[in-house]
């Protein structure tokens, strides 16, 4: 103890950096790399978590269209070996963004994220590797104690310029961080959708600037009545659109309105941000990837979710959600006479522990009241009986028995008070609005986060929130590669300075303590020192 710490203890920054190393030439200037850049440099949350940023932009290398992040800026822990690798191995491999076929190149990759991402417009997100196996940067990120992905789309004013690739082990990560990232990206100038201007309502729907006015009225207010009143935390519409500059002229859905509540503390504050510049969400992902918007679409029935954490086949936006946020969706299809056939998504978000029949119900009768010339897809009118699809979530998000709102169309002004009595629906406060809270897989979580050296080398690695001796040892012994036959001493340090023994697990339960209850340790410190026979 007492040792002096310049002697034992190099300068080591384990903390995430940003990095860039311009290499050869490039069909997108470097001003995009340099906005990128400075973006990365903004994402300041979970420096030091098992976290590596970076950006893949498009090429032409002979002939073919390809993404590739060589020389393109990046950000992780070098402290972190497995994160180095990881970006090592990378900057070899290309993805193919052409439609011609596999390709020849073992080191070209097609048909997977980032390409699709890109070639979509759409975020992209995978939850578990592991249903991956088999693509080379798959298997690499898993050996690299990676678990999850998320592949972002970049716009500026000319189109998409590349994908932002975030890696992790944590999913309930990706909510803070795509928010980060979205944020930073703005203020380099640069979106996580295409610009506003190029885009339209489709040419297919065919409805007229007069018609179309008077239902966006109608729907502004309604929505804003319907959240305030029944303190819904974010209520939005969507409707379809197409990219005037798009030669494939492919539908998207782009946000007409949306409302929320905002209370102090509320853990959903986060959904809102989420969706707040998310204004453009691709219609093909929307249909073939499982989620609430694209069945209704495709459907035209009302769909509930009563808990999107637990739609793990999502690859977009619920994807996001649903690996950090517990709360139930509900989505349904409306037509106005003012614009035929064109058909608006409403779609609501909600803690998941209140009576959804009772809240379905009361958003439906208050939507009734302030869009006149509105009616189900279905051309039944608001406030008739209607069968909604619930989302089994015990089974991969297959549909279960639907839920029947208004039998035999029995509602009144005097049931709708009730209703939105007992759900405590007359403040902008609801009660059991803490339910939506972040969540915490104790499991999986990088509980105990390390940096260790041995002689010159040095290691950030994690272990679980109560490891064993045995575990801690194994881990130290595997990241160093150390003599299984050779003899270490291990110390760990609690204050500048003072370093004590680790010999047992009683000393690792004082170490793992003096972690927890330190507000100045961001990580434990550990010095192996083989013992000289």
């Amino acid at each position: 103890m007492g040792d002096d710490d310049t002697n034992r203890w190099p300068k080591i920054i384990p903390e995430r950096i940003v990095s860039w190393s311009p290499g050869r030439g490039r069909e997108i200037s470097d001003v995009v790399d340099k906005k990128i850049l400075h973006a990365f440099k903004g994402v300041k949350s979970f420096p030091l978590k098992r976290i590596i940023i970076q950006f893949w932009r498009p090429e032409t290398i002979g002939g073919k269209r390809l993404l590739a992040c060589y020389g393109c800026p990046y950000a992780l822990s070098l402290a972190n070996h497995r994160l180095w690798k990881y970006r090592s191995r990378c900057i070899k491999y290309y993805y193919s963004i052409d439609d011609l076929g596999v390709p020849d190149d073992p080191m070209t990759i097609s048909g997977a994220p980032p390409a699709t991402a890109f070639l979509n417009h759409f975020p992209e997100v995978v939850l578990d590797l592991r249903v991956h196996r088999g693509t080379p940067l798959v298997d690499l990120a898993l050996e690299c104690e990676l678990t999850c992905f998320m592949m972002i789309p970049v716009f500026s004013e000319t189109g998409c310029v590349g994908i932002v690739e975030v890696s992790m082990r944590i999913p309930a990560d990706l909510l803070v961080i795509f928010n980060d990232i979205k944020r930073e990206l703005k203020r380099a100038g640069l979106s996580i959708t295409p610009p506003r201007a190029s885009w339209q309502p489709h040419k297919s729907i065919g409805i007229t600037r007069g018609g179309f006015t008077l239902a966006k009225s109608e729907i502004a207010e309604a929505l804003q009545v319907a959240v305030q009143s029944h303190a819904v935390p974010l209520g939005q519409v969507w409707m379809a659109y197409e990219n005037l500059y798009d030669r494939t002229s492919r539908m998207l859905l782009g946000k007409l309105n949306h409302f929320c509540v905002n209370l102090p503390g509320d853990p959903l504050s986060s959904v809102e941000f989420f969706y707040r510049d998310l204004v453009l969400l691709s219609m093909k992902k929307m249909i073939t990837v499982e989620g609430l918007i694209g069945r209704t679409l495709a459907t035209r029935q009302p769909h509930l979710c009563k808990n999107i954490h637990k739609l793990r086949d999502n690859r977009g936006v619920l994807a996001v959600l649903s690996a950090n946020v517990k709360c139930a969706s509900f989505v349904i299809c409306l037509r106005s006479s003012h614009t035929g056939e064109v058909n608006y998504l409403f779609e609501f978000f909600w803690p998941q522990t209140l009576d959804h029949l009772a809240l379905m119900e009361a958003l439906l009768l208050t939507l009734r009241e302030h869009l006149p010339s509105f009616k189900y897809a279905s051309g039944a009118r608001l406030g008739d009986e209607l069968l909604v699809v619930d989302v089994d979530n015990s089974s991969s998000g297959s549909a279960s028995t639907p839920l029947k709102i208004f039998p035999r169309n029995k509602s009144s002004v005097a049931g709708r008070k009730r209703t939105r009595a007992s759900l405590g629906m007359e403040t902008r406060s609801i009660e059991g609005q803490s339910e939506l809270t972040n969540i915490n897989d104790p499991e999986g979580d990088d509980d105990l986060i390390i940096l260790a050296v041995y002689k010159i080398d040095y290691r950030l690695f994690y272990l679980p929130s109560s490891p064993t001796y045995k575990v801690f040892l194994e881990k130290v012994y595997q990241e160093f590669d150390l003599n299984p036959v050779g003899t270490y001493t291990i110390e760990y340090q609690v204050l500048p300075g003072d370093w004590y023994s680790l010999t047992n697990g009683s000393c690792l339960k004082s170490c793992v303590s003096s972690y927890r209850t330190s507000k100045n340790i961001d990580y434990i410190k550990l010095h192996v020192r083989a013992v000289e026979k």
